[in-house]
């Protein structure tokens, strides 16, 4: 299993129009063959951090994922909300 972390750091002025264009960035991804879950969690000290939370089967579902139409506009689009470059980690699980 692939998980992956994206860090948030939004615009107070963009935080309306951040939240409207993750989701059907959500819900596209939610409906991947490969997504095991996909969710945007806010920090409770820090209401313009967000930090998505993505659960993959393997590499190749993240790689179609990333291909996908959904998740290419919201890369488009990202940069116009971020106060900051977005910080992205990967982990790898073993799932037993």
């Amino acid at each position: 299993m692939i998980i992956i972390h994206a860090l948030f750091k939004v615009s107070p002025a963009q935080r309306e129009g951040f939240l409207v264009e993750t989701k059907p960035l959500i819900a596209g991804s939610k409906a991947e063959v490969g997504n095991i879950s996909y969710n945007l969690f806010e920090d409770v000290s820090d209401p313009n951090t967000f930090i998505m939370v993505e659960e993959w089967k393997d590499e190749e579902a993240v790689h179609i994922h990333n291909q996908e139409p959904h998740f290419r506009a919201f890369g488009e689009k990202s940069g116009e909300f971020l106060s900051e470059p977005m910080k992205v980690t990967i982990y790898r699980a073993e799932v037993k």
